[in-house]
């Protein structure tokens, strides 16, 4: 009689544990897709900056991604590179079949826990009237100017895509 006892308790007992472990796999996955949707750290960061080759005297381009992982709002406001006379925040849209430019002067909102990403046929930086050729496998660097994380100086490879 004990021992069937012992052994029921057992089923019971190893029952438990099982639904307590799935129950702990199952939230710790929840929790992981949870975190996956924003972004995490403490401070704006930018990531995978790359430029195109462009001949010396004309408009090239810079793509990179802004994470803002913090709760706080911010504003790309301006781009400086000493590669080009100067550099303007630009947005590509298509209107109606026809690619469009469209100069963002007040620069960017940079919103919290967000991404924002600069890539071909959207966000981008216009580098206008270079000062020298942008070849592949060399490398400049831009300096931009959020209203709250302030400057930051980017290394951005100029690679073919």
């Amino acid at each position: 009689m004990r021992g069937q006892w012992f052994g029921a308790h057992s089923k019971r007992v190893a029952s438990r544990q099982f639904l307590f472990l799935w129950l702990i796999l199952l939230l710790s996955a929840c929790a992981g897709l949870s975190t996956q949707t924003a972004p995490t750290g403490d401070a704006v960061r930018i990531e995978n900056p790359t430029a195109r080759p462009a001949p010396a005297g004309q408009n090239g381009a810079a793509y990179f991604t802004i994470i803002n992982p913090t709760g706080e709002d911010d504003h790309l406001l301006s781009v400086t590179s000493p590669v080009a006379a100067f550099v303007e925040i630009h947005e590509t849209r298509n209107d109606n079949g026809v690619l469009r430019m469209r100069h963002h002067a007040d620069g960017l909102p940079v919103p919290a826990r967000s991404t924002v990403t600069f890539a071909p046929g959207g966000n981008h930086l216009m580098l206008v009237d270079l000062r020298h050729e942008l070849a592949a496998g060399q490398s400049f660097t831009v300096t931009l100017s959020f209203a709250k994380a302030g400057e930051m100086q980017v290394t951005v490879p100029v690679m073919v895509r």
